[in-house]
């Protein structure tokens, strides 16, 4: 999917874990839930790049091909990922 003209792939393993949603972003991987930067219960984690071993497994979930899929908070923090790079 396309999100602020960048290339972004999302996985949605259906809230089988606290890290829902896992995001590609320019080769980097990262694990987010729907409330990413909330002080308590967010969670927003860089895991490694592509290039270390990070590929899609079954456990990334489905992938997300609508942005309007998924929340609000969750685009926010997808977007401030690729602006702090």
């Amino acid at each position: 999917m396309i999100i602020n003209g960048r290339e972004v792939q999302v996985y949605d393993n259906g809230g089988i874990t606290n890290d829902r949603y896992t995001i590609v972003v320019d080769n980097s991987v990262y694990s987010m839930n729907k409330v990413p930067n909330h002080p308590a219960y967010g969670f927003n984690q860089y895991c490694g790049d592509e290039e270390q071993g990070y590929e899609w497994n079954e456990k990334w979930g489905e992938e997300v091909h609508d942005i309007s899929a998924l929340p609000e908070e969750t685009v926010k923090a997808i977007i401030q990922r690729f602006e702090n790079k």
